[in-house]
């Protein structure tokens, strides 16, 4: 039977000591039910991950299947599930192993949580798991936590787009819930085509994904790019004998960036106190990674120059400043990195974007009012030589010739070098284009708008929660 959200709430009290919300309660009684797939969407800090153990409650030997894009986030959700004495383990595909295969079908773990490689490896131990019928018969469901990775908008990994023969190498299929933040409707579209997500048989759980306690702000970079200067305010003008400054977390797209920034950064401290600035990506061991994070967490380490190794899903309650450097990234991933700040929500915390000047309305009105007059200028200056030329072609009508002149191979070497330059361009600003969710943000204010969380929330569809 399906349990009451009293029910749920009461038995989530004793274990986990928290009281569900009614929309984590209602997610638990679909999952529950185990005939109709879940879509979950609900901001970041807000209970996503909590709806993955309710199920376990009210099944004594079901179990819970999570697949995780971070291996530092996996190994957290073990150790969040080893303070409330439920068994569990993260799997990585350097991890995998035929040991955990006999201690996962002898059903000694309640909750597997696996990054996507591990799961979906060809020959691995879950497509062997997948055709066991006991094990299966255990299974409650399997969550895809951070689903937005699954989509080509989300863009995190390929390797979640994978998770769509998920349907097809399970013996006996069981519910799937696909959990995120930050799922637009092309996303939610893409999700279900890829998850073979059937409209007749889908719950969809939409809860606001707006975090009122994050203030938003927008600075354009006004100095040079690669000087990082304008990221001096994050230290306060800190000096020894002083409180640190808050702890903050900025993001880039670029390793490299990133280490040039932390390098910055530490330049600007006393020798002895330089090591509390760090960066954080891809390339450090996992050891460093975990090591890194208790450090920011118990305020050891003060700030992060970080790639999104770090980020999504990860439960840091006191990162009171969020930056993302520059503006090339789409606003999911954007809102995302948003997300990191002040998880708990008693704190209030600061968000900032900064953007390169040319993404401003004032800065392309300034640049399109000189092309203008360059034109115009250009256009005058034209007229006279075009004058010119007529006249001394009337006076010259006599010369017959059928070799080009000098000028004229000057002429057409200057309009090959401008399409070269003009397809340069294009090229250039291609790759720089400006996702139009992010223009909107960065442009709110000289668009009318009264917040920047508007565009946001608009995108996001957040009125339909």
């Amino acid at each position: 039977s399906i349990p009451s959200v009293d029910e749920i709430r009461g038995k989530a009290l004793e274990v986990f000591e928290k009281r569900p919300c009614l929309w984590q309660a209602n997610v638990c009684q679909v999952v529950l039910g185990g005939n109709r797939d879940v879509i979950s969407i609900a901001g970041t800090g807000m209970g996503k991950t909590l709806t993955f153990w309710l199920p376990l409650l009210f099944r004594p030997n079901g179990v819970q299947i999570v697949i995780t894009p971070l291996n530092i986030l996996g190994q957290q959700n073990v150790e969040t599930l080893r303070k409330a004495r439920v068994e569990s383990i993260f799997i990585s595909a350097q991890t995998e192993s035929f040991i955990h295969y006999r201690a996962i079908s002898s059903l000694r773990y309640r909750v597997i949580v696996a990054s996507p490689e591990a799961l979906m490896k060809s020959d691995g131990i879950f497509e062997q798991l997948f055709k066991d019928k006991l094990f299966m018969s255990t299974v409650i469901s399997i969550i895809i936590d951070e689903a937005h990775c699954i989509s080509q908008w989300g863009s995190f990994r390929p390797e979640y787009r994978d998770l769509g023969r998920l349907r097809y190498i399970q013996r006996y299929p069981c519910p799937i819930m696909a959990t995120s933040a930050t799922l637009t409707q092309d996303v939610i579209k893409d999700i279900k085509q890829v998850l073979d997500l059937r409209e007749d048989r889908l719950f969809v759980s939409h809860c606001s994904i707006d975090r009122p306690n994050i203030s938003i702000v927008v600075r354009p970079i006004q100095n040079p790019r690669s000087s990082f200067f304008d990221l001096k305010f994050l230290l306060r003008d800190w000096q020894p004998g002083c409180a640190p400054p808050p702890t903050f977390l900025v993001f880039f797209d670029s390793i490299p960036e990133s280490i040039q920034a932390a390098e910055y950064l530490r330049r600007l401290l006393p020798l002895e106190y330089q090591d509390h600035i760090k960066w954080f990506n891809s390339r450090m061991s996992e050891h460093y990674k975990t090591v890194e994070t208790e450090k920011l967490m118990n305020g050891e380490t003060w700030g992060l120059m970080a790639t999104d190794a770090f980020g999504m899903g990860m439960d840091i309650p006191n990162i009171s400043t969020i930056v993302n450097w520059g503006a090339s990234c789409s606003l999911s991933t954007i809102w995302q990195r948003f997300g990191r700040c002040v998880r708990n929500q008693a704190l209030e915390g600061v968000a900032v974007l900064f953007t390169e000047k040319e993404n401003l309305d004032p800065e392309r009105e300034k640049k399109a009012g000189k092309a203008k007059q360059r034109k115009q200028s250009a256009q005058k200056k034209q007229g006279v030589d075009s004058s010119n030329k007529r006249q001394k072609a009337i006076a010259t009508e006599f010369i017959k010739t059928e070799e080009p002149t000098v000028a004229q191979l000057n002429d057409l070497s200057s309009e090959d070098e401008q399409e070269a330059v003009t397809k340069q361009s294009n090229k250039s600003s291609k790759k720089r284009e400006l996702d139009p969710n992010v223009d909107e943000l960065i442009n709110a204010g000289y668009r009318g708008q009264t917040c920047r969380r508007i565009p946001i929330m608009s995108s996001f569809r957040n009125d339909q929660s």
